[in-house]
């Protein structure tokens, strides 16, 4: 009977329940209510739901009067905060390739679409810089955070590998005033290692694929199969350039603020998180002492960085630890490392200095994106969390997201 709402059929349990999804699914009908949920099915395919036309025709109309659709509910969400003044949150959830980041995406779309004030922000930065509307900058956040934070996975060619809760602001007139983004437990581990048949984080295919010769002079890069963090660096995406993300990614970050010289620095940290992978170490042959083969990769590190290399090479070879009672009075040895040790300190500092980069992007986009109203009505929060996954190898950050 394709029952729109599964609260209302008469024999309720899963048989019907599942029944009731795949025939929806089967017509194109991907939204299902049950009760104060919303149930979507991925249908791995564009359809034709997502118009401007489709944002008037559920704009203002009670849920019960159009099919079920998450603009629905993004509008019960933004009436019950103008109509009761109490801030509303949105949970999106389901395991890797539900669609949870795609439909947050079209709850974005659809308030950036029926509250925008339609009021410029100057980017911040040099004077002069050009001035954006907060709306296109909020729906802009979201591509960065894909680049920098998703990665292809078995089941899902763009998962999130992250949290995040978006809260997005009004002010007493129902505009959206401004946003802000937490994130949580980013998958630090995949920008070193991946399992199988799995790829990195869009951001590495994207520079290696779509970087212009500047780019490539100035960040030393190589092909993405010379590269041993990239386990499968020659693998492509169905439907995706990576170096079309790579333009568009660029344009993003300028719409979120950053100069030139901000973004290509950006780009210069990706890079140098790949130079990590490509350091071999050895030992020494009457002790365990950890050595360099080759001087190369720690020397490009360094120049992109800006670090002296030998200082570098020093602290991962021989790193110096205090010794004494206190730290007034301790004095500082040279503790040798083991080619294990070495491997490990390099792979947890690429680790770190992604994570860092990460961090540092949702702040910059939260300070574009940072309310300079003082007349704040209050907010829709967007809770999308990382889906769940079990692989043949997980990582520390997978069994944290499984476990929530």
């Amino acid at each position: 009977t394709k029952s729109e709402d599964m609260a209302s059929l008469t024999n309720l349990n899963e048989a019907s329940v599942l029944f009731n999804l795949k025939d929806r699914y089967y017509a194109d009908l991907i939204y299902t209510y049950s009760g104060l949920f919303c149930v979507v099915v991925n249908p791995y395919k564009n359809l034709p739901i997502y118009s401007k036309e489709i944002i008037r025709e559920y704009k203002g109309v009670k849920r019960d009067s159009l099919p079920p659709h998450v603009y629905a509910v993004a509008d019960e969400a933004y009436r019950n905060l103008i109509q009761d003044k109490e801030d509303q949150s949105i949970l999106c959830t389901g395991e890797s390739g539900a669609g949870k980041t795609e439909n947050t995406k079209k709850v974005i779309q659809y308030l950036a679409a029926v509250a925008s004030s339609r009021s410029k922000v100057k980017a911040p930065g040099a004077a002069g810089a050009k001035q954006f509307e907060l709306e296109d900058q909020l729906l802009q956040a979201n591509p960065i955070l894909e680049t920098f934070g998703n990665a292809s996975t078995t089941k899902n060619d763009n998962s999130s590998r992250f949290g995040k809760f978006i809260r997005i602001q009004f002010d007493s007139a129902g505009f959206i005033a401004g946003a802000n983004i937490d994130v949580y437990l980013l998958e630090k581990s995949r920008a070193v290692r991946q399992n199988e048949s799995e790829r990195n984080f869009h951001s590495f295919y994207q520079l290696l694929r779509g970087a212009n010769q500047e780019y490539i002079s100035k960040l030393l890069l190589e092909a993405p199969s010379s590269y041993k963090f990239l386990t499968n660096g020659e693998r492509k995406l169905i439907g995706v350039d990576d170096g079309r993300e790579f333009a568009q990614t660029n344009q993003a970050l300028t719409v979120m603020g950053l100069t030139d010289a901000e973004i290509m620095s950006v780009w210069r940290i990706v890079s140098a998180v790949l130079l990590f992978g490509q350091m071999e170490f050895d030992q020494e042959r009457r002790s365990e002492q950890a050595i360099l083969k080759t001087q190369q990769p720690a020397e490009k590190l360094c120049h992109l960085l800006g670090v002296n290399a030998s200082e570098f090479v020093k602290a991962i070879l021989r790193p110096r630890m205090d010794i004494g009672g206190s730290k007034l009075a301790s004095e500082q040895v040279a503790k040798q490392q083991t080619k294990e040790q070495a491997e490990f300190s390099a792979e947890a500092l690429a680790k770190s200095l992604y994570e860092r980069l990460f961090l540092w992007l949702v702040q910059k986009i939260n300070t574009s994106l940072t309310a300079t109203s003082r007349d704040l009505h209050g907010f829709i929060g967007l809770l999308d969390i990382a889906g769940f996954e079990i692989f043949k190898s997980n990582s520390f950050e997978q069994l944290c997201i499984n476990y929530t």
